[in-house]
């Protein structure tokens, strides 16, 4: 019998399960389905959903999952894994769940992952990336986990930071910058987005600092405070620095032969243990051939 096992935290000293699995975002059709097959134990009792826990207590939720992606032949490079989560690296190349087309997808590797090691559960994704950026790429091994994690996504409370190489020199070096414009879909091209004020434009913000410039090729630390499609690639293309290899928007494909992104650093509460949770993910070998960044880093807007 599997089970999600969580130690209560402070803040929900004198919560009910019920209350517990609300303040966690769990859909009332959960909760019920939890309620009718007496899923929680506290303690090592099971236990109705009534019950009010103390901090410190141990809260089980038997879960009854399987596998429920088709598992490719190929695994991952994992990140961080505990638990709750798996964090992985995500190559250049791939999907991250199915489009319908019976092809290799992160959801498919992180599936044989899970029959390799004995891990009973859906394959669930907090977020995406798009089939050509690579790095850091965070799964849910279960409901909890992954309804928290959305939450902390939908408030931007989980920071997603990406290394970009664009095309062209800055002013300098170490320029920073802010670009605040509004993006909307390209009404004459499909999957494509522009910079606009219209009806239908949404805020978006993202800040930059130039980490180095090596010819007409500058390697870029980006922050996203908004997360729209294709925002860095639109923003970016907007002040005359579309990404390499981004020939939607303009970018010299001459150099690299795809979009040149990379999800290089995370950070977040733990959804389960409200751990401080801090993560970077080295550049791939083609963009790191073009311009290498030597150490880890972490750029802080707030002091720069």
């Amino acid at each position: 019998m599997d089970k999600i096992v969580i130690e209560i935290q402070k803040q929900f000293d004198t919560f009910t399960i019920k209350e517990f699995l609300k303040e966690y975002n769990v859909g009332r059709g959960k909760i019920e389905e939890l309620r009718v097959n007496k899923s929680c134990y506290l303690n090592g009792e099971q236990v109705s959903l009534e019950t009010v826990m103390k901090t410190k207590d141990k809260l089980e939720i038997v879960v009854n999952e399987n596998v429920d992606v088709k598992p490719s032949k190929e695994t991952i490079d994992v990140v961080y894994e505990d638990d709750y989560l798996l964090i992985v690296n995500k190559p250049v190349g791939l999907i991250v769940h199915s489009d319908g087309n019976d092809k290799e997808t992160m959801c498919s590797r992180v599936a044989r992952y899970y029959l390799d090691h004995n891990i009973n559960r859906n394959v669930r994704y907090a977020h995406r990336l798009d089939e050509e950026t690579s790095g850091i790429l965070i799964f849910a091994k279960d409901f909890l986990t992954l309804a928290k994690l959305n939450e902390l996504i939908e408030n931007h409370t989980l920071t997603r930071d990406y290394l970009a190489l664009v095309s062209n020199r800055f002013k300098s070096n170490t320029s920073l910058g802010t670009i605040n414009k509004n993006i909307a879909k390209d009404r004459h091209v499909n999957n494509k987005f522009r910079v606009g004020n219209g009806d239908n434009s949404k805020p978006a913000i993202t800040k930059y600092k130039v980490l180095e410039s090596k010819g007409l090729v500058s390697l870029v630390y980006l922050h996203l405070l908004t997360g729209r499609t294709h925002q860095i690639r639109v923003h970016m293309a907007s002040i005359n620095h579309p990404l390499l290899g981004d020939t939607l928007y303009g970018g010299n494909k001459d150099i690299l032969n795809r979009v040149g992104l990379h999800s290089y650093h995370v950070e977040f509460r733990h959804p389960i243990t409200n751990e401080f949770i801090s993560l970077n993910c080295p550049l791939p070998q083609d963009m790191n051939k073009i311009i290498s960044l030597n150490k880890d880093l972490k750029v802080n807007f707030k002091n720069d």
